[in-house]
């Protein structure tokens, strides 16, 4: 995000170099300058300026438009960057259902904003446009080159991982699809199961503990039970704490059934 926000506004200055410069030293000739100092929203003015010219086209604008907005949702929407990152469950529930102007990660940000700052260093030369000197990439190369590298670590890393996570996710999958359901009662998404504040009942511990029967591990038995993980490992210790596979027979009939309370409407 740091590279974002330095590229965003090389490529702001840059736009506004073409144009402006380009405009102030043809105005001794005689020809108006169309984006003057202190006009309102001169990048976009000068964007406008560049395809009128030829140097860029509708496409390219739209989305130079499109990356300096969103420095912007850097700059001042972090939070709704970073929330896809979040292990808080209620977030990550409610993230489905956010408004289209929710701000959410450009993973290509970095490298289309790195493209159009080499594109237009091209079209100056083409279009025979004005530019102005900076010492700001020079001053911030240092720091860009330890974040470039970085990246490409992390990518490295990251890709490593995902291979693995998914090699996880494919035993974990398989795990879940050996498991033997009795009856529709024993099925371990059964209402019957849990109570509404997610403890299991007498009769959704039992069918935990079938689960561990079978050999399922711990994630399998979370995922297919609806728990949390924590919650899992400990049912599987109290399990193991009771005999394992060889504690006592349970009669599954004979179990007490969950009381549903009626919900008075006044």
């Amino acid at each position: 995000m740091v590279l974002v926000l330095f590229y965003a506004e090389q490529l702001k200055a840059k736009v506004l170099s073409l144009i402006q410069g380009t405009d102030s030293f043809l105005a001794r000739t005689g020809r108006a300058e169309r984006v003057p100092k202190g006009t309102k929203n001169p990048v976009g003015k000068c964007l406008d300026a560049l395809e009128v010219d030829g140097a860029l086209s509708a496409d390219e604008k739209t989305e130079i438009r499109r990356l300096i907005d969103y420095r912007n949702s850097v700059g001042h929407d972090i939070h709704e960057l970073v929330a896809d990152i979040t292990t808080e469950r209620t977030v990550r529930r409610s993230l489905a259902f956010m408004p289209d102007n929710f701000a959410r990660y450009d993973y290509e940000a970095v490298e289309r904003l790195q493209y159009f700052l080499k594109l237009l260093g091209e079209r100056q030369g083409t279009h025979h446009y004005i530019g102005t000197l900076s010492f700001d990439g020079l001053q911030f190369h240092s720091a860009e080159q330890v974040f470039l590298r970085e990246i490409k670590v992390l990518r490295r890393k990251i890709a490593k991982q995902w291979k693995a996570r998914q090699q996880q996710i494919h035993v974990l999958n398989e795990e879940m699809r050996s498991v033997v359901i009795e009856n529709e009662v024993t099925d371990p998404r059964h209402p019957a199961n849990q109570y509404d504040n997610g403890r299991l009942t007498t009769r959704g511990q039992e069918v935990c503990y079938r689960l561990f029967d079978q050999g399922l591990s711990p994630t399998a038995v979370a995922h297919l039970m609806g728990l949390k993980l924590t919650s899992a490992c400990i049912r599987q210790r109290r399990w193991l704490d009771i005999g394992g596979k060889e504690r006592a027979a349970v009669d599954f009939s004979k179990l007490p059934e969950r009381n549903y309370y009626r919900r008075n409407d006044d």
